[in-house]
C-alpha cells in the first residue's frame, strides 16, 4: 500500500506537469548554470510543482531535484528516509528549448537507496512511460512486454555524444557494426532500452536524476545496467558535485559483448 499510494501520487504529479511543459516547449529563453549545461525557466517552474505536490503527499520522504540541489559550497544533502524521490524536471533540455521534441520529465521513487519504480513523460510521443519492481512496464497504460532478442549487426545502440577520442575507441566494436543513435536525453535512451526499441546503450557523462527512473524501468525489463566507477544506487546522498556516472545498459547477449570490449566487471 505504502508503495502503491506513491506511484498514484507520482503518476497524478508529473500529468499535471505536462500542459505546462507541452505550452513551454521550444518557446523559453535558455539560461546557463555554473557548469555550463542549459536550463529554462519551465526547468524550475516544474521541479517546484512536482517537488511541492509529492512532498506535500509525503512529507516524512527524501526529496531530490536537479533543480533544487545544495549549492556546490554546501555540504551534501543526506537522505535517511526508507523512501526517496528523485527529479529531472525536464530530461533533455538542449532539446526542450531548441523544439527537439526528444525530451522528459522524469521521476524515480526510492527505496532504501534503491529505485523500485519510475515514471517518464515522454514528449516525443506524447504518452507516459512507467515500470518497476512491481509495476510491469507500461506505455500510456498499455502493458508491455520487453524481448530480448539476440545481438547481432541488426541491432542498435545508443550514445550519449560529445565523446573524447578514448571513449570512442573503445566503442569501435559497435560504431562499425552497429546502427547508432543519440536521443540527447539520458532518460529516454535508458528507457527506450527498457522498451526493446534500443538493444543496448553506453554512456560516460550522467547524474543521477537523468537516469534513476529509467533504471527502475530496466529492472522490469529483465535488462541489466552495470556502472562504471562511481556506484549509482544505494543513493544516500544528493549534491551539486555529485560524480559523473558512467554506465553500460541493455541486453544480456549486447551485455556479453560489452564486458568483452568494455573491460567491465
Amino acid at each position: 500500500m505504502e508503495i502503491s499510494n506513491r506511484i498514484k501520487a507520482a503518476r497524478e504529479a508529473v500529468a499535471s506537469v505536462v500542459p505546462f511543459f507541452d505550452e513551454k516547449f521550444s518557446k523559453v529563453e535558455s539560461l546557463w548554470k555554473r557548469d555550463d549545461t542549459r536550463v529554462t525557466e519551465a526547468d524550475f517552474e516544474i521541479s517546484k510543482r512536482i517537488t511541492d505536490f509529492i512532498t506535500t503527499a509525503f512529507p516524512q520522504d527524501d526529496f531530490c531535484s536537479e533543480e533544487d540541489l545544495p549549492p556546490p559550497d554546501a555540504p551534501a544533502r543526506e537522505l535517511h528516509s526508507r523512501f526517496a524521490w528523485v527529479l529531472d524536471p525536464i530530461d533533455g533540455t538542449n532539446n526542450f528549448a531548441r523544439g527537439i521534441p526528444l525530451c522528459a520529465v522524469s521521476l524515480a521513487l526510492l527505496e532504501d537507496g534503491f529505485p523500485v519504480y519510475g515514471i517518464i513523460y515522454d514528449h516525443a510521443q506524447k504518452t507516459f512511460l512507467e515500470g518497476g519492481k512491481t509495476v510491469p512496464l507500461s506505455r500510456g497504460g498499455v502493458p508491455v512486454k520487453t524481448e530480448c532478442p539476440a545481438f547481432n549487426h541488426h541491432s542498435i545502440v545508443s550514445f550519449h555524444f560529445p565523446l573524447k577520442k578514448n571513449e570512442l575507441s573503445e566503442l569501435e566494436p559497435f560504431t562499425t557494426v552497429n546502427a547508432v543513435r543519440c536521443q540527447g536525453s539520458a532518460a529516454l535512451n535508458l528507457a527506450y532500452n527498457a522498451f526493446g526499441a534500443i538493444d543496448g546503450s553506453v554512456d560516460y557523462n550522467t547524474k543521477i536524476w537523468d537516469i534513476a527512473a529509467a533504471a527502475a524501468m530496466l529492472g522490469a525489463a529483465g535488462r541489466e545496467i552495470v556502472f562504471r566507477g562511481a556506484q549509482a544506487f544505494p543513493l544516500r546522498e544528493v549534491s551539486s558535485k555529485m560524480p559523473n556516472l558512467r554506465w553500460v545498459a541493455g541486453t544480456p547477449e549486447f551485455m556479453e559483448k560489452a564486458r568483452k570490449f568494455l573491460s567491465l566487471s
